[in-house]
């Protein structure tokens, strides 16, 4: 789920391109081809069968709230552990609770959070699959990113796109820069800016208005495993003509765990419950395995 949530959020915005001067192109083919197997990578992986816990803090301007996050067969649930960087309260801890048991009891309430987050993957898979297509890549040079030398591209909408769907609309007001782990070939950054006001759609239909910026960060952690560790949304708009859209929030994803492939909801939910022995208790084994 994580990836493809980013991908939404990714195309809501663009960087401006002013003044980059493109660098000599790497031997590999074009920089539309490097991201053609760039994306062809991604997929790849959110296809392995592999299952995490980790923690997510979210931080906007009136409030921060870190979840412990599991990853299960019936989706992603998540248990409330700070608020403004303090425990939570009684009253937050017994309301969290409330949503965890009626996910587990309540299989009405369960299958449509399935569904819902089934639908959310499955226009994310699409949108993804379109990026080598909706834009015109050229690379830009290389830089030093947490240790790591990457490549830089520059990106500008492909003018011959044909957009396939509503949520694609989306891309012909985004430019922007993203970079990229040569080696492994693997997406480390994206950052962008909408330069004009833009239609999409994600189950509803909006606006979104020029000048909103995202920035998204993908790092290694750990055997290989790529997943997204940073986001920062900062963009407003409208949607169903009346509804104001306003966000402005960072994401960070950090303590990541892998557990049990094949978890039920039901086990991810008492997994979180004792997630602190567990994570734990997997940090001693991972300290014995080295």
């Amino acid at each position: 789920m994580r990836p493809y949530i980013t991908t939404l959020l990714s195309v809501l915005a663009s960087l401006a391109l002013a003044g980059a001067a493109c660098a000599q192109a790497p031997a590999g083919g074009t920089a539309n081809d490097l991201v053609r197997r760039v994306i062809k990578n991604e997929d790849h992986a959110n296809a392995a069968n592999e299952r995490y816990m980790y923690k997510l803090r979210s931080e906007k301007p009136e409030r921060s709230v870190v979840k412990q996050m599991i990853e299960t067969n019936d989706g992603v649930v998540a248990r409330l552990i700070a608020v403004n960087d303090k425990p939570p309260t009684a009253e937050q801890r017994a309301a969290d609770d409330r949503k965890l048991d009626k996910l587990v009891n309540d299989p009405d309430e369960r299958r449509d959070r399935m569904q819902e987050q089934k639908k959310d993957e499955e226009r994310g898979k699409m949108m993804v699959k379109a990026l080598p297509d909706a834009f015109l890549y050229v690379y830009d040079g290389e830089e030093t990113i947490n240790g790591v030398r990457v490549t830089r591209l520059a990106f500008k909408p492909n003018p011959d796109f044909d957009p396939p769907s509503r949520e694609t609309l989306v891309y012909r007001g985004m430019k922007g820069h993203l970079w990229v782990e040569p080696k492994a070939e693997r997406l480390v950054r994206i950052e962008a800016d909408l330069f004009e006001d833009v239609t999409f759609g994600w189950g509803i239909l909006g606006h979104l208005y020029k000048g909103g910026h995202f920035a998204v960060e993908q790092s290694d952690i750990g055997d290989g495993r790529w997943e997204t560790t940073r986001m920062h949304l900062d963009f407003t708009g409208r949607a169903l003509l009346f509804k104001a859209i306003k966000i402005k929030e960072t994401e960070v994803t950090s303590d990541f765990h892998k557990v049990p492939a094949n978890l039920t909801l039901t086990q991810g939910v008492e997994m979180l419950r004792r997630s602190d022995q567990y994570v734990a208790q997997s940090a001693a084994a991972g300290r014995q395995g080295r």
